[in-house]
């Protein structure tokens, strides 16, 4: 019995001994600009309007995100949309995250908030004066969650 302890532990002191601590990959924080087009609805409004932004953002290697937006909305043809523009935060996943913030456009300041994900949005302003707006919409941001760095192995 003794022999086959001494050999046991034998084994896990030469694991132990071989083992090496595996690289991890850390968070990356990253801008990006972004272009996008929307679908406007609501009350006082209805069509399209381009957006042009940027966005800071911070993702970990399990693609939770956090971060801040800002974007200007113009409207695009014929159609009642105006220009505005707004501040959000943003949390959640790299496949889909809250948005939430203010903004001031024609109707004056608003209130936003909505869900974001890779190259889709759909959210609301509700105006601190009376109305609201609804929206969805497209855009080109996408999310690369950092990569483990290469490890080698040497005996």
């Amino acid at each position: 019995m003794r022999k086959l302890i001494l050999v046991a532990a034998m084994i896990c002191a030469a694991g132990a001994a071989s083992a090496q601590e595996i690289p991890t990959a850390k968070s990356k924080t990253d801008t990006k600009g972004f272009v996008g087009l929307n679908w406007t609805f609501g009350p006082h409004a209805s069509g399209l309007e381009g957006v042009v932004g940027a966005m800071n953002y911070r993702i970990d290697p399990d693609g939770d995100m956090k971060g801040a937006k800002l974007s200007l909305h113009l409207g695009v043809g014929p159609g009642p949309v105006q220009g505005k523009i707004k501040l959000t935060g943003v949390a959640g996943q790299n496949d889909g995250m809250a948005e939430l913030g203010l903004g001031y456009g024609s109707h004056g300041f608003f209130g936003t908030g909505g869900l974001l994900g890779e190259r889709w949005n759909v959210g609301g302003d509700l105006y601190f004066q009376n109305g609201w707006e609804g929206y969805v919409g497209l855009h080109s941001l996408t999310f690369d969650k950092p990569k483990a760095p290469e490890t080698t192995l040497e005996r």
